[in-house]
């Protein structure tokens, strides 16, 4: 399979929230479904098989999404904080290859939709998909009783093919959220196919985000294209030691800075 070229996000990446926010003109489209929680090297490789499919059909790609987290409403607890912000999982999306994106707002009304209603409501209706490309584990729909067999069934009925497109073993959202908490942002680099970035307000040298942070600590980082040194707070701030104007910034944790024995 090719690999998808990197491109950078314009000022004005397309993105509909919601399907009313859907172009009535648009056309047939290539469908990548997901959370895409962090767009790490997994998420990667069903964007890099969306492209290929889209560029093949001549139709463009639309990473379908859910805010918040699906984990937030349904199914047992657990970690759902963010490892992207939302506009930056939209940059990422668009630098591996997808031509939009559908943020679905995901509640209760969400999380009770058969999975046979998703499909014919939003795949169909409001993307009218002619590929709908998905990991091969992944479900969707009331109680998540959507695989990809029935994507496949329904793709039968409604003229679009399914793709279930096989994990990258090890890659998870979930291992990344375990490196982080382990103070190792190296190997959740490794693991995300990048450096891991947040996106915060800092004030007085001292950044917070929504995003989710390595464990308390002392680490080497990028900010504004300058290497330098930035302290984990267990208050969740960040303080970093480089004079900053109020505003937002973007902190880029390369690894952790050993303590001097």
């Amino acid at each position: 399979m090719t690999a998808t070229m990197f491109r950078p996000a314009p000022a004005a990446t397309t993105c509909w929230y919601g399907t009313d926010q859907i172009p009535s003109q648009w056309g047939r489209s290539v469908v990548v479904l997901g959370v895409f929680d962090g767009l790490h090297r997994g998420h990667a490789r069903l964007l890099d098989h969306a492209a290929e499919v889209g560029r093949r059909r001549r139709r463009p790609v639309v990473l379908t999404t859910f805010d918040p987290h699906p984990a937030t409403v349904a199914g047992p607890p657990r970690d759902t904080t963010p490892l992207v912000s939302l506009d930056r999982r939209v940059e990422l999306a668009h630098e591996h290859g997808a031509d939009a994106v559908l943020v679905l707002p995901f509640g209760t009304a969400m999380a009770r939709t058969p999975a046979v209603d998703f499909v014919h409501d939003v795949l169909v209706g409001s993307l009218r998909a002619t590929d709908v490309v998905v990991g091969a584990n992944f479900r969707f729909g009331h109680r998540g009783a959507g695989d990809v067999r029935l994507l496949t069934h329904l793709g039968l009925r409604h003229d679009f093919t399914a793709h279930g497109v096989d994990l990258v073993p090890g890659c998870s959202s979930t291992r990344v959220r375990e490196l982080l908490r382990a103070g190792d942002p190296a190997r959740a680099a490794e693991v995300l196919g990048r450096p891991h970035r947040v996106r915060g307000r800092c004030v007085d040298g001292l950044l917070r985000t929504s995003a989710m942070l390595p464990a308390p600590g002392r680490y080497r980082v990028l900010v504004r294209g300058h290497e330098t040194a930035a302290e984990v707070r267990a208050d969740g701030a960040v303080l970093l030691h480089v004079p900053l104007p109020t505003g937002e910034i973007d902190v880029t944790f390369l690894d952790r800075v050993e303590p001097s024995s």
